[in-house]
């Protein structure tokens, strides 16, 4: 059954009203409604839940910024068509959509009917063995290529690469049910005859050094459940709470194309790629406007030039929207090495001080690109030096024996770039 209207609670409390409106046209749009609870406990003008739609009672977002900021949401390309028709909703309606899989989203946003409150989560069924990891696992895969529906989903999770969200509880894993804030994502690995089978390996690689630099709380590493090899990646916006429902505290987070307004059911809006939207700068001023210093994303740059993520869009940029209505860069995720494939595009997802090649970005295009943020330059160079010196530093000391699956190129391409960069900072 099609749902024309859904409450949407935040941080325990009601924080607005969704409603579809000319639902059987090819793009039905939706009105967004505060509620009077939530203008009084986060006041007028709060972005608490988006940058996109700041609160106002006499003044309704327009409907196409609402549609954009929810398609954010959703996942992309098949996977999206066919949780929606296993819903039996139309994969356009996002209001129906969200009525079949809103109860456990990116962030802490959950949707429920009209009138009604989030229920309390709880585990339920058998821990899930690796077989049955496998089998979704495989229906990930299977819904991604446009095949099979044998498995129904229960979360919602962006991105058009096959992955699940599972429940881990000491040594278990669980399966979530519809309401339950999943803790871990698993994302499958491509196939071992594929030119990109290491891009596991090396996120999970990425991301131990960028943890080592304090750019990520995340935890990643690669394994094998049955037949099915994957990166296994803990949740940044899933943080333990023993007064929280379920042991676990939902943290709200919005990527950057849903702040700036993007709708990416194009795939290719996500890259900058000499466009003016998105951008490095507009996403700086984002964090400024809504009271965040920019300089963790200047890291976050450096690092991914560093390690040649050339996959740094909109999408993989978030920023963190805590209960208090204060705002932060959210940890890195979906950092992976590319460069030392030969076949790899070297073209930057972003635009850096007017440049995107790869081989030709400097630290002194990171510096500049900065500048025009408004960091004054000095502070600049001290943020851009200090990354890169973390991360040689950090280069020096991972144990690399522990991501056996990053080939020795992909090191060399990594421990290169850093130096290369960091030479042209001063």
């Amino acid at each position: 059954m099609t749902t024309s209207e859904l409450d949407a609670w935040l941080y325990g409390s009601r924080v607005a009203r969704f409603t579809a409106r000319d639902a059987g046209r090819a793009a039905p749009r939706v009105d967004l409604t505060w509620d009077r609870d939530a203008l009084a406990r986060w006041g007028y003008g709060s972005r608490v839940l988006s940058h996109l739609l700041p609160m106002d009672p006499d003044h309704a977002p327009p409907p196409a910024r609402v549609t954009a900021w929810l398609d954010g949401l959703m996942p992309e390309g098949r996977v999206r068509d066919h949780m929606a028709m296993d819903a039996g909703v139309d994969p356009e309606d996002t209001v129906g959509f969200f009525g079949a899989y809103g109860g456990d989203t990116v962030g802490a946003l959950q949707f429920v009917p009209v009138g009604a409150a989030p229920r309390a989560a709880a585990v339920g069924g058998r821990p899930l063995e690796a077989d049955d990891i496998a089998t979704l696992l495989h229906a990930s895969v299977a819904r991604a290529g446009g095949q099979g529906r044998s498995q129904r989903l229960t979360s919602s999770l962006p991105g058009m690469e096959p992955k699940i969200g599972l429940v881990r509880d000491g040594e278990h894993w669980w399966r979530a049910s519809p309401e339950q804030p999943t803790t871990h994502i698993l994302k499958v690995a491509r196939a071992a005859d594929s030119p990109t089978a290491d891009l596991v390996d090396t996120e999970a690689a990425a991301l131990d050094l960028a943890r080592r630099i304090g750019l990520t709380t995340i935890d990643a590493h690669v394994e094998t459940f049955a037949d099915m090899r994957c990166i296994v990646v803990s949740r940044y916006d899933r943080v333990p709470d023993d007064g929280a429902p379920g042991g676990l505290r939902r943290i709200h987070q919005e990527d950057a194309a849903q702040a700036l307004g993007i709708n990416t059911r194009d795939p290719e809006r996500k890259f900058q790629h000499g466009r003016a939207l998105p951008s490095l700068v507009r996403i700086a001023q984002v964090l400024r406007d809504d009271g965040a210093r920019p300089d963790p994303l200047l890291a976050l740059t450096a690092l991914n030039l560093a390690v040649g993520n050339t996959d740094a869009h909109a999408k993989n940029i978030s920023l963190l929207r805590r209960e208090d209505g204060t705002v932060a860069l959210a940890p890195a995720y979906d950092v992976s090495m590319h460069l030392h494939h030969s076949h790899a595009s070297r073209i930057f997802a972003m635009d850096v001080a007017g440049e995107r090649d790869m081989d030709a970005i400097t630290g002194k295009h990171l510096v500049a690109e900065s500048v025009s943020w408004g960091l004054p330059r000095r502070r600049a160079v001290r943020v851009v030096a200090r990354t890169l010196d973390d991360l040689r530093a950090a280069l020096g000391e991972i144990d690399r024996d522990a991501h056996p699956g990053v080939p020795a190129e992909a090191w060399r391409t990594v421990v290169e770039r850093a130096e290369v960069l960091r030479r042209s900072v001063d």
